[in-house]
């Protein structure tokens, strides 16, 4: 791409690809007064020598937090070794509208389809927009400086139901009816990423082998 060629003739370290090369703090590998997150960038360093992350809105979401507290933290004269690291989850849910009223979903090796993965997608991509809102956005106080940034709004999504066994909670997830409850099989969804022992349960009556 014309930008990254320009990016490396000024010195500024990219890939092979032409994305900026940066550490886990989001700093470029050459010029620590550069930052950058998302998908223009591919992020060396982590820990347990992880990949950078896949392209996908999830982990810029994820990292914008963290971007906005390392900026002010480089501004206020913090070292390298005092930002944030970050460190991007592993696996995240990949939705897909399929343009009928339908969507197909991927997650745990399980492969989701039907009205109610349209309905979920809608939800989480509507709720995404509300952060935007004027009513919903963080309150900068000055008297909490050098405070974490609250990320929470990224979790609104409260588990409010009782969790499903999990054989009737894999049966719901393979069901592609349009009488699935979207709320419950996220709810399901949400409780096999805190419970790995509930992950393999559900997995187990899916009859998913895991990698």
């Amino acid at each position: 791409h014309p930008l990254a060629d320009k990016l490396r003739e000024r010195g500024i370290a990219v890939s092979d690809r032409g994305w900026i090369r940066v550490g886990p703090t989001l700093q470029s590998v050459s010029h620590p007064e550069i930052f950058a997150a998302g998908d223009c960038c591919t992020i060396e360093g982590l820990p347990d020598n992880k990949p950078s992350p896949p392209k996908a809105g999830v982990y810029a979401v994820r990292a914008g937090p963290l971007l906005i507290e390392n900026l002010i933290g480089y501004l206020a004269g913090k070292s390298q070794d005092d930002l944030t690291k970050y460190n991007p989850q592993s696996d995240f849910l990949k939705l897909l509208m399929a343009g009928d009223g339908t969507a197909l979903g991927f997650r745990f090796g399980l492969a989701l389809y039907g009205k109610w993965v349209w309905l979920l997608k809608d939800k989480i991509d509507v709720m995404f927009m509300d952060l935007f809102q004027a009513e919903n956005l963080p309150v900068l106080d000055e008297s909490k400086k050098g405070d974490r940034l609250d990320t929470s709004q990224y979790d609104a999504a409260q588990d409010n139901k009782p969790r499903l066994e999990p054989k009737e909670a894999a049966e719901l997830l393979l069901r592609t009816d349009d009488d699935v409850d979207f709320q419950a099989a996220w709810g399901v969804l949400r409780s096999m990423m805190k419970d790995d022992e509930y992950k393999s349960k559900v997995l187990s009556y899916a009859e998913v082998t895991q990698v």
